[in-house]
């Protein structure tokens, strides 16, 4: 096998996955010797993207990169007090509960503003935006590839774009293998068709409709099933 070690990253479909092996699983199934995760749950997809060459650049070992992507209406701010090493300053404030880490001048009605503010510019741009996510997952694949690695990447949840998909500014997403059925497909809702057991939020959570209900943590056979599947298919690792 030409890739050593299997590395995912993604928001928090990714990182419950992780925390039931599944990305070990998965790197066995592939013939893999090590897998790791980056995931952080409440991810934007910029975090997901930055990470995975920032991890890339990191390391001198041939690594095949299995990406779950995220909403495409998530952003991310560098507001964030404390830096750590890998992560930077970087937060989604309003996906992610990190009031602690907060800079000191940066309050609560700033992260409301800023929510209320992105929700304005939302209402007409999800095909720029997500023309603009499409570009950046290219730019990563190519530079992933001309260096050694490899990598996969699709859609865990997010329906918002879906219906956009035939337009002619993002049929760029059909151009490469990489990118499972052009971005279509989406990982969650494939899950709970085939019957595949969704968690269980505590009282008083919000609504999540039953096809972006994470999947219970350690039930990744059927994802995995079809990702090995896929790849094989399409001769990723070859």
């Amino acid at each position: 096998m030409k890739y050593k070690q299997l590395v995912v990253n993604g928001c928090s479909y990714m990182h419950k996955y992780a925390a039931g092996l599944g990305h070990v699983n998965l790197k066995t199934q592939l013939g893999i010797d090590f897998a790791q995760s980056i995931t952080v749950s409440g991810s934007a997809n910029s975090r997901i993207l930055r990470t995975t060459l920032k991890h890339s650049y990191a390391t001198t070992v041939p690594t095949f990169y299995v990406l779950g992507m995220t909403f495409v209406s998530r952003l991310e701010l560098p507001i964030c007090e404390e830096e750590t090493s890998f992560e930077g300053r970087w937060i989604n404030p309003q996906n992610q509960e990190f009031k602690s880490r907060w800079q000191m001048h940066w309050t609560e009605q700033d992260s409301a503003q800023f929510v209320e503010t992105k929700l304005k510019s939302e209402i007409y741009s999800i095909v720029d935006r997500t023309e603009d996510l499409m570009y950046r997952m290219l730019a990563t694949i190519n530079d992933l590839k001309s260096r050694g690695h490899q990598i996969l990447m699709y859609q865990q949840a997010d329906n918002l774009y879906q219906e956009h998909l035939h337009n002619p500014k993002l049929a760029l997403l059909n151009s490469c293998p990489e990118i499972v059925h052009g971005f279509k497909w989406r990982a969650t809702a494939y899950q709970h068709e085939q019957g595949v057991s969704g968690s269980k939020y505590p009282p008083g959570s919000p609504y999540v409709p039953p096809d972006m209900t994470h999947a219970e943590q350690g039930h990744h056979h059927v994802l995995n099933a079809y990702l090995t599947n896929y790849i094989n298919e399409h001769k990723i690792l070859q």
